[in-house]
């Protein structure tokens, strides 16, 4: 990938690198062989990239053509002097031949066309891009490779699901397409059933050999283990998808042809097997899940099993019902099998999966659709009524967004749409967008998985922006698209420069401060500020007496350290007592008690620890409720509170309070940590507060009272799968949907281009879209110039015929004229919902040259 900077300076260098050369060039040249016809030719020692200028010197007459590297002329001129010309055509080794008056070859010189995937606006969306790429490559966690029957297998996440969706932004820089799809043909089971994952056998397996065992869902051998995610009703569309994805992007069709009968295996598998598919609805069906994921409730209906009930089915008991999102990605899938079957000329097996898949929709339709989106989840038994604390029919899924770009009518995908503009208008506190995993969330039955407003529980989907986006631009709702994909930048620069898998929510604001009340300790404290002391009180940290080494720097009375009020004991008012200490060393109390006979959400402490604390365990604090219940926790160091010397403490619940000089050091230092009352509504008769079990002295020098638990910002980044895939998906949005790019055949050699910029508010950008599988490629420069009303396009590819779909401005009313290559074009102008785009066909023969004329 090429920055902003890195592509201007490449063009700066190489112009500049040019200009240089051919002056040098032109003198010496005249000098020896003005009367010859030789030829001198100006080489590059860089590499070019589509549509930068190249440029030739020709001492002599005769013509010159430029081949790209499928032997394919796109460049012919006559050759004399300085000769230049726009790069394109295939990417790799290109050449340039010299012929003289006669025809005959003089001379050919050859340089490389690199056409990698950049999106430069120099503005935002170059911006995104950068966040979706590295975010692609960022999240190495489970990137790799695995060895199994002596072949090694690539992929970017060894789940079928999460690869896939991946693929789909990835596809653009990583020609490893394949992988995951030829391991999991290889290990197919004989009924069709795709696996959901694979690890090598470096990774634990027991969990799952045990709970999924005996359900015949893992298998393992020598080198890895496979997992089937029993309630999982997607991994054999996914495989089918993994695989359509890299044969449109690679073209390999022999690699179809060895792959397309498993493929209908594994859609064969869903359509017959008793725990996939629904007889009495004639779809796929699951437990009950939120959307596609593969935990399932937890409620009276969930049966009873030896280990993980939510996450296996017990034949028989285990209750099953229709997903909508299940289908619909069989549906895609079973018309992507009948496309690969058309283009091996094998009509009738087409035809199979192309009627299975309009029976599913056709059922679909019926059963699940409410004229606004699809219902999430219908039971099929219909005596069962779950009570999951929301209006099941009321929630949205996120599989709508997914939907949309799998083929369904327009009309579907249009109201899918209004209905996530709709929900836009009422989010509740802190959302960061419209894009729920599900909303509203469910109130009971998943708590063991997900708490509300997170992940899958009424998380926003992150992964799936980039779905609602890219389908939004296809169904003339691209004002929208452009829209989330501005709000999706916003939420990368604002968590770390990531698009994150999944956002909370829900933030609420936060609650008022809390009310204070110190707690008196002066009767049980036993230890100085000072390293003065007095009978029957410790120096500070037991310290030598007038060494200088103690805490009298700190202020005493009420104080307010990080907010929080603390009354520190003035020792000199208190016999030299000011502190609280307890130890196992000699002469010290290994527990002191402290009167609280108050209610309280928290209890703060100012504390501190000596530096000689073997363990991790610096101390430990036990409340005593009125009723004589009991709750205790320790106190760790490095988390609760640390040593004196040089404090250094800082995280959501503790930190240091104070810091500054003594006779001895620059910086010694004192805690504050905020616990919980671990039963807030009952009485605290008394803390205890214990020593270190294995040395060590742990202090106290203020203890507080609040009237509310502590409150921690909730965090706006969730949690749950990886975050390359909702990268990948604002990609495939930014490429497909935003620039327009659409593979329509295969490797781009038939492409659909539909720039919608203008819906973007973006005047000027150059793209090229480039799938590593086969370095098929289109490149493109859009400006449109709102003052003079003209579009003008520079294009090239590697391919044969481009269908231009251009997005006209927002409020132009008629195109004057459309030409290409100052040659006047025919046109038509269609509409997609308000929205109006200007179309017409072009070859990639040459350089493109078009202009737009709109009013």
């Amino acid at each position: 990938m090429q920055t902003k900077n890195q592509l201007k300076l490449f063009k700066v260098f190489t112009i500049k690198y040019l200009i240089i050369i051919l002056l040098g060039v032109i003198a010496a040249s005249f000098s020896s062989a003005s009367n010859s016809d030789d030829f001198l030719f100006i080489k590059t020692s860089g590499i070019i990239h589509p549509l930068d200028e190249v440029s030739v010197f020709c001492n002599g007459s005769g013509s010159l053509t430029v081949s790209d590297s499928k032997g394919r002329m796109y460049f012919k001129t006559p050759a004399s002097g300085n000769i230049s010309f726009k790069a394109g055509g295939a990417s790799g080794t290109q050449k340039i031949t010299f012929y003289d008056k006669k025809g005959i070859v003089k001379q050919t010189e050859t340089f490389t066309l690199e056409a990698a995937t950049a999106l430069n606006d120099g503005g935002k969306f170059t911006e995104l891009f950068n966040i979706c790429y590295n975010g692609m490559l960022a999240d190495n966690s489970e990137n790799g490779e695995i060895k199994w029957k002596g072949t090694s297998y690539k992929f970017f996440v060894p789940w079928d699901l999460d690869n896939s969706n991946v693929m789909n932004g990835i596809q653009y820089f990583s020609p490893y397409g394949n992988g995951l799809t030829d391991l999991l043909r290889e290990s197919q089971r004989k009924d069709g059933m795709i696996w959901s994952f694979v690890r090598t056998n470096h990774d634990d397996y027991h969990y799952y050999e045990t709970a999924y065992g005996p359900i015949n869902f893992f298998e393992k051998d020598q080198e890895a283990w496979f997992v089937r995610q029993p309630v999982d009703n997607h991994s054999d569309y996914c495989y089918v998808n993994m695989f359509y994805k890299h044969w449109k992007a690679s073209g390999d069709t022999e690699w179809m042809k060895k792959t397309i009968a498993s493929a209908a295996l594994a859609l064969d598998y869903c359509f017959t097997d008793s725990i996939r598919w629904s007889k009495r609805f004639q779809l796929l069906k699951r437990p009950y899940c939120i959307d596609s994921w593969d935990f399932q409730v937890d409620d009276k209906y969930t049966p009873a099993a030896p280990i993980s009930p939510t996450m296996v089915i017990v034949p028989g008991k285990t209750k099953y019902g229709v997903f909508f999102g299940d289908n619909t990605g069989y549906f895609e899938a079973c018309n992507q099998v009948a496309e690969m079957y058309d283009y091996m000329g094998e009509k009738a097996k087409a035809a199979i999966y192309r009627k299975r898949g309009e029976d599913i929709m056709l059922n679909l339709t019926k059963l699940s659709w409410n004229g606004n989106y699809f219902t999430h989840f219908i039971d099929e038994d219909s005596t069962v009524k779950r009570d999951l604390g929301v209006d099941e029919k009321s929630q949205i899924a996120q599989s709508n967004m997914y939907s949309i770009n799998r083929g369904l009518p327009h009309e579907m995908n249009a109201a899918i749409i209004k209905t996530y503009q709709k929900l836009r208008e009422n989010l509740p506190n802190g959302s960061p967008g419209e894009w729920y995993a599900i909303y509203p969330p469910f109130e009971k039955g998943f708590g063991s998985h997900d708490e509300k407003w997170q992940y899958m529980n009424g998380g926003v989907a992150g992964h799936a922006i980039g779905e609602l986006a890219r389908g939004a631009y296809e169904n003339g709702y691209e004002s929208y698209a452009s829209d989330i994909l501005y709000r999706l930048l916003d939420l990368g620069e604002k968590y770390g420069n990531k698009i994150w898998f999944s956002y909370t929510g829900s933030i609420p604001p936060a609650p008022p401060a809390p009310k204070f009340k110190t707690v008196d300790i002066s009767k049980q404290a036993n230890m100085d500020l000072w390293d003065k002391g007095a009978a029957n009180v410790f120096t500070w940290m037991n310290t030598d007496k007038s060494s200088g080494n103690d805490m009298r720097g700190l202020p005493v009375g009420i104080q307010t350290f990080q907010n929080i009020d603390f009354n520190v004991i003035d020792p000199g008012k208190n016999q030299r007592k000011s502190v609280i200490a307890v130890s196992i060393l000699k002469g010290f109390p290994r527990q002191i008690e402290v009167q609280v006979n108050d209610t309280a959400g928290a209890v703060y402490l100012l504390h501190s620890s000596s530096d000689n604390v073997p363990s991790n365990v610096a101390g430990g604090v036990t409340f005593v409720y009125s009723d004589g219940n009991e709750a205790s926790q320790y106190l760790f160091k490095n988390k609760d509170v640390t040593n004196w010397w040089f404090s250094d403490l800082k995280n959501e619940r503790a930190g240091v309070a104070w810091w500054g000089p003594n006779l001895k050091s620059t910086k010694v230092g004192v805690c504050w940590t905020a616990i919980d009352n671990p039963n807030p509504k009952k009485t605290i008769k008394k803390l205890i507060f214990s020593a270190p079990l294995e040395g060590g002295i742990y202090a106290v020098l203020g203890v507080t009272l609040a009237d509310r638990a502590f409150y921690i910002p909730t965090r706006g980044e969730s949690f749950g799968g990886p975050d390359n895939w909702a990268a990948a998906n604002g990609m495939a949005a930014l490429i497909e949907g935003l620039a327009g790019v659409k593979n329509t055949s295969l490797a781009y050699e038939n492409v659909k281009l539909s720039p919608r910029w203008s819906s973007a508010n973006v005047d000027s950008v150059n793209v090229t879209a480039n799938l590593a599988a086969s370095n098929g490629y289109v490149t493109y420069q859009y400006k449109n110039d709102r003052k003079s009303k003209e579009i003008s396009l520079l294009i090239t590819g590697s391919g044969k015929e481009i269908n231009v779909h251009i997005l006209l401005p927002e409020n132009s009313e008629s195109v004057q004229s459309v030409t290409v290559n100052n040659q006047l074009k025919d046109f038509k102008i269609t509409k997609i919902e308000s929205s109006k785009y200007v179309d017409f066909t072009i070859s990639t023969d040459e350089v493109k040259s078009i202009s737009i004329k709109y009013q």
